[in-house]
């Protein structure tokens, strides 16, 4: 059990949804990603305490995969090549808050994501089909975070990559 009051941030306004409102394509770990990425920019002042991972897919995979969530190390080089798409970051409590993160579909990033947390897998079996489960969460509850200057990514391995819609839940802590 955490010791984060997620009902106290929410009521304060510092607690926030990133996701997909339309299915993206997610990829390997690197510096191009796609799917869902959420940055905390340089110099923002905050820490953003990841508490929930949920991704849904929307199309039947043809071969096994796994899907994770990457974290580049903290850089100063800003990110470049950025789509917002139908990324998009809201108070969780559907409040009038903003985050100071931002959420795109593609990015190419500073520094290359590493994966830091597996928490999905498709079975596949060839020349038939495998297991079909179609939505993942994963309760992070603050054991992973993005200081000034990271992101966070859903990142895959296995032979096609899920598609699917992806979401992340964080508070934002002051530095």
């Amino acid at each position: 059990m955490s010791n984060i009051d997620t009902i106290a941030y929410g009521k304060a306004g510092r607690l926030f949804t990133a996701s997909n409102v339309s299915a993206k394509v997610v990829t390997v770990v690197g510096t191009a990603m796609t799917g869902l990425i959420l940055n905390n920019p340089v110099g923002s002042g905050k820490y953003l305490s990841l508490m929930s991972a949920g991704f849904s897919l929307t199309t039947a995979l043809g071969s096994i995969s796994s899907l994770g969530l990457a974290i580049t190390p903290t850089t100063t080089i800003i990110p470049a090549t950025l789509t917002v798409g139908s990324a998009t970051i809201a108070s969780a409590s559907g409040g009038v808050q903003t985050s100071v993160g931002q959420a795109w579909d593609v990015a190419t990033l500073g520094a290359a994501c590493v994966a830091r947390r597996w928490f999905a897998g498709l079975n596949w079996i060839t020349g038939g089909s495998g297991q079909a489960p179609y939505q993942f969460s994963d309760k992070i509850d603050g054991e992973l975070g993005l200081m000034p200057g990271s992101a966070i990514a859903f990142c895959m391995i296995g032979g096609t990559g899920p598609t699917g819609m992806g979401s992340i839940s964080y508070v934002e802590v002051d530095l």
